[in-house]
């Protein structure tokens, strides 16, 4: 009975340990989807709001990237935008979310490439920093999750 207590102790602390290290690849995730698309959007420029809408509805996304399309529907739809749904990101990042969900689509095309294109350099330095986090924090907290039930264990036993 204590070794499947043990085992059920360890089975837990694993299981929280990969949920922790999850948020960090769905941020990597997201901003990986988010410069796709500003790079699809770019190439696929249009202004008016029912194009957007239909640009919006053609891209494929998951988990977090599709709630931060479906407040953007929202936005143009409706005019209220709540990027606070977006778990995979920090209060940091959603002021740079709502820059770009209102200002794509304002300008002339010129104006609207370059806001494009300093949106892509913040997106990028944004991925660079969660592909950094994800490649150092995510096997640290596996491994130190695993080093912690180890000894746990040990200290049962």
């Amino acid at each position: 009975m204590k070794w499947i207590l043990i085992t059920l102790l360890i089975g837990v602390i694993m299981i929280i340990a990969y949920s922790l290290s999850e948020q960090y690849k769905e941020k990597f995730d997201f901003y990986s989807n988010l410069k796709n698309f500003l790079n699809q959007f770019k190439i696929n420029l249009s202004f008016k709001r029912e194009k957007i809408s239909e640009f919006l509805k053609q891209v494929n996304s998951k988990k977090q990237f599709k709630i931060f399309t479906d407040e953007y529907m929202n936005y143009l739809s409706k005019g209220e935008l709540n990027l606070s749904k977006i778990k995979a990101l920090d209060s940091e990042d959603i002021p740079i979310l709502e820059d770009i969900v209102k200002n794509i689509g304002k300008h002339d095309s010129k104006n609207e490439i370059s806001q494009i294109d300093s949106f892509l350099v913040t997106v990028s330095d944004r991925l660079t920093k969660a592909e950094a986090d994800k490649n150092k924090l995510c096997p640290m907290i596996i491994k130190l999750s695993l080093l912690f039930a180890i000894g746990v264990a040990i200290l049962l036993i």
